[in-house]
């Protein structure tokens, strides 16, 4: 295994347990007398936007390999409410989709859809053969876990035919 996709999956399970233990902590009393007002912590949706930046700061990863990709999920966290860890994952796997290298995280249909059109924007069609390239070997990933891969596959023949 690579030591990114072993991260990855480590900081997905770590967001998990921060959320469960902010719930914890909203149910915890203030004092013995007073209880606390359960404000549940609100899961964040990606948006279109959340996606656009973590694509922007992709493209800085790709193209400077020095760049410290938790600067950049920070900054993208800040300016847009992002969680931090999702945030760093979709830069990960958005910039190995620019290298044409598998990648793990999973990235919503609707995201990969955007995704692959920016790239198909940015970089034309060795850009896009690329990131297909490195989609399908998601997609496989995904298979071996039993995952539903349907819609990821529509989006992948979507644009495949723009390659020539």
């Amino acid at each position: 295994m690579h030591y990114e996709t072993i991260i990855l999956e480590l900081m997905s399970r770590v967001q998990k347990l921060e959320e469960e233990v902010e719930k914890l902590k909203n149910n915890i009393p203030s004092n013995d007398t007073e209880q606390v007002e359960l404000q549940p912590k609100k899961n964040v949706k990606v948006t279109p936007e959340m996606t656009r930046e973590c694509y922007e700061k992709a493209k800085e990863a790709y193209k400077n390999h020095y760049i410290y990709t938790n600067d950049l999920a920070e900054n993208v966290s800040i300016k847009t409410g992002m969680n931090f860890n999702t945030a760093k994952m979709n830069i990960h796997s958005m910039t190995l989709m620019l290298r044409g290298e598998e990648y793990n995280r999973i990235l919503s249909a609707d995201a990969l859809d955007l995704c692959l059109t920016w790239i198909y924007e940015d970089f034309s069609q060795k850009g896009l053969k690329n990131a297909l390239k490195a989609t399908e070997l998601h997609i496989e990933y995904l298979k071996t876990k039993d995952m539903a891969t349907s819609k990821l596959i529509a989006v992948f023949n979507k644009h495949k035919d723009k390659i020539k």
